[in-house]
């Protein structure tokens, strides 16, 4: 999309292409996105813009995915009932499970820096190939 076409507020379809020239989309440009993004080469998915990046033709989105996977920080009562060292922040990392042992699905949000032409009006058809990152993901 143009610059001027993109609105902070508004949500787009995102197609990311499936190949990224490293000349064209360097880690300066992209920031913490960039490697996220490799790994959504040739995928589409909605992402809320957030912030418009006139000068860099970027802008930068929230992306809301699920996953299974939970990650929770031991209180310091936990710590000391389970006799570790104190003072490391402790967390536990695993799958959230409902009580017929299946997978609890919750929403995550994720912030990316992507280059103003993989936006896209969510009523466009979809280019050839790309295959819906909407539902899992990073």
């Amino acid at each position: 999309m143009r610059t001027k076409d993109v609105q902070v507020g508004q949500t787009y379809r995102c197609e990311v292409p499936f190949a990224l020239p490293y000349r064209r989309y360097r880690p300066e440009t992209m920031g913490d996105s960039w490697w996220a993004l490799t790994w959504l080469r040739g995928t589409y998915f909605p992402l809320t813009v957030t912030d418009v990046d006139t000068e860099a033709r970027t802008a930068q989105g929230l992306r809301m995915v699920s996953t299974t996977r939970v990650t929770v920080e031991l209180t310091e009562d936990q710590v000391e009932a389970l006799s570790l060292p104190p003072g490391h922040g402790y967390q536990v990392t695993g799958m959230l499970l409902d009580t017929e042992d299946e997978p609890v699905e919750l929403p995550r949000v994720g912030t990316l820096t992507v280059p103003l032409r993989w936006l896209h009006p969510m009523d466009t058809p979809v280019s050839g190939g790309h295959h819906d990152a909407s539902l899992r993901g990073f």
